[in-house]
């Protein structure tokens, strides 16, 4: 479970794909969330344990619901499976995060929350490290930054490496003021709290609220522990009023509106109305996995056009909104119920306890630090699996100690110990053939986008209108190499390859929009495309 959100995080290939940040991610996440699930379903005892009986069935609903709604989704099946081009949090990715979370839940312990919570400082220095090097123009690989900060780490975007920065800091700053250690090992774990933070000034300012919102986490966790009632109660109300203020202020409600209520906050605002509008027409199983740029312009509203009609988005930057608007109400519900979960385990974690702990304060403070980015941020696979992991942890924490005897059952020790940590050899089978599976559905996309990629260097006209059509399909290939060819004077070629993708594709808007805006195309084939515009942005009066 740990090596999976360590190779997450860092893995990125641009030597040889088109995208060199998501599609390596996905599929390091196929295979090794598949592994721990295989581990996972080698864990009997916690699997048939009754106080794990509420886990397993909302994770196992969740896993339905997703699995509905990938099959009554709207067009290509492929995509909903991937997921978005540049984004690939369809089907797949939401799978193999319930096969984290499950796995963590399963080897949740004192021992296991103490290295986690090393190991995410530990990638956190690292690629904090590398963060400031990017912001003195050091990089080792080759990108094509379409943003204004060179800060992005391994994650492609610099607000994904502040949102990350922010949950390292906040851990590492809860690890550095209440664990006992050594003065040398103190100034270790504020010094990486100081590179996070600097990461998030070179970056982004999103990280700060995450930060701010992890370690108020933690210092709750102490109060409520220390048993200092009125402080803890007094905290979490201006906590909790603080967070609504700031909402608010985004929806332009509030006394805080005027400061926040702007640029991309704004925006964002327009982009939660919209998930709310699509979770409205399809409650059942959404707009498909993924499917939310699809559908923004059908279900933005009035307000948003007037504002900026040329103003789209892929994504709600709300989780909980994608989760709803692609997967539908039921998803949504089951997804709140998993975090309902987490949320429980630490208050019945902090009722139960004697003292203060801050490695457990530490995960809290972690774990906050994400679901506070989640409400204004997009769903990275690099980010998702810490939450994910986060969330399992924390449940899993509470369900393996909620008995006195239970913490020395999880990792016992000396010489029985080490014979029950053994791994039977079955489990290992499961495991190696689970991280089969996990390379066989994940690899596809990354293939055919080293192939895409080769096909662009070569310079081969042939070759290249060949490799847009690589299974599995992906959208943005066809936009890409017909753009190509229409540049390159072979119009016939890109009317072409637009005409298939129309088919594959019939809900999206940049497909009938590059055919509309091709000279040689018939009049009939302008006129389909002018009205498929319309119906799929209605309110936009250019369209009219």
């Amino acid at each position: 479970m740990i090596f999976t959100c360590i190779a997450v995080s860092v893995f990125v290939s641009p030597w040889n794909s088109i995208d060199p940040v998501n599609l390596p991610k996905l599929v390091a996440l196929g295979v090794f969330s598949t592994i721990a699930m295989g581990l996972f379903l080698g864990d009997v005892r916690f699997i048939k344990a009754r106080r794990s009986r509420i886990l397993i069935i909302v994770s196992g609903l969740f896993l339905v619901q997703l699995t509905l709604a990938l099959i009554l989704s709207p067009d290509d099946f492929s995509f909903h499976l991937y997921g978005a081009p540049g984004r690939n949090t369809g089907f797949f990715a939401y799978l193999f995060l319930a096969f984290l979370l499950l796995a963590s839940a399963s080897s949740g312990s004192v021992n296991v929350l103490k290295k986690f919570g090393l190991s995410l400082v530990s990638v956190g220095c690292l690629l904090g490290l590398y963060g400031l090097g990017q912001s003195q123009g050091i990089e080792f690989f080759d990108y094509l930054n379409a943003y204004g900060s060179d800060v992005f780490g391994t994650f492609g975007n610099q607000n994904f490496q502040s949102a990350f920065m922010g949950m390292v800091g906040a851990v590492s700053l809860t690890l550095g003021i209440f664990v006992q250690m050594k003065l040398i090992q103190r100034i270790v774990y504020l010094s990486v709290c100081v590179v996070a933070i600097l990461n998030v000034y070179l970056s982004s300012e999103q990280g700060y609220l995450n930060f701010l919102a992890g370690f108020l986490a933690a210092v709750l966790v102490y109060l409520f522990s220390k048993k200092k009632m009125i402080l803890a109660w007094t905290g979490l109300a201006v906590s909790g009023l603080g967070g609504a203020l700031v909402l608010a202020g985004i929806l332009n409600s509030g006394p805080l509106a005027d400061l926040l209520y702007k640029s991309s906050l704004q925006a964002r605002g327009f982009y939660w109305r919209a998930a709310i509008n699509m979770m409205a027409e399809r409650p059942f199983f959404g707009v498909g996995l993924d499917g939310f740029g699809n559908w923004y312009r059908r279900s933005r509203t009035q307000a948003a056009v007037d504002s900026n009609a040329g103003l789209v988005s892929d994504t709600a930057h709300n989780i909980p909104l994608d989760i709803g608007s692609g997967g539908g109400i039921p998803l949504l519900i089951l997804y709140l119920l998993i975090l309902g979960l987490a949320l429980n385990a630490i208050v019945k974690v902090i009722k139960r306890s004697q003292d203060f702990d801050p490695v457990f304060a530490s995960i809290v403070a972690g774990w906050v630090a994400y679901q506070s980015q989640s409400l204004i941020s997009i769903n990275q696979l690099g980010l998702g699996v810490w939450g994910w992991s986060l969330t399992g942890l924390l449940i899993g924490y509470e369900l393996n100690t909620r008995d006195k005897s239970s913490e020395s059952q999880v990792r016992p020790s000396g010489k029985a110990g080490k014979k029950e940590e053994q791994i039977p050899a079955t489990v290992l089978l499961v495991a190696v053939g689970a991280a089969a599976i996990g390379s066989v559905v994940s690899l596809p996309p990354y293939l055919a986008a080293n192939k895409y990629y080769k096909a662009l260097q070569s310079a081969d006209g042939n070759l290249l209108y060949e490799s847009a059509y690589l299974k599995p399909y992906d959208r943005t290939r066809f936009i890409y190499t017909a753009q190509i060819m229409q540049e390159n004077k072979l119009e016939d070629r890109a009317i072409q390859i637009l005409s298939d993708a129309s088919k594959l594709y019939p809900d999206s808007f940049e497909v009938w929009y590059r055919l509309a805006g091709i000279p040689s195309a018939t009049p009939a084939q302008i006129a389909k495309a002018k009205a498929e515009m319309k119906r799929l942005d209605p309110l936009n009066p250019e369209w009219k």
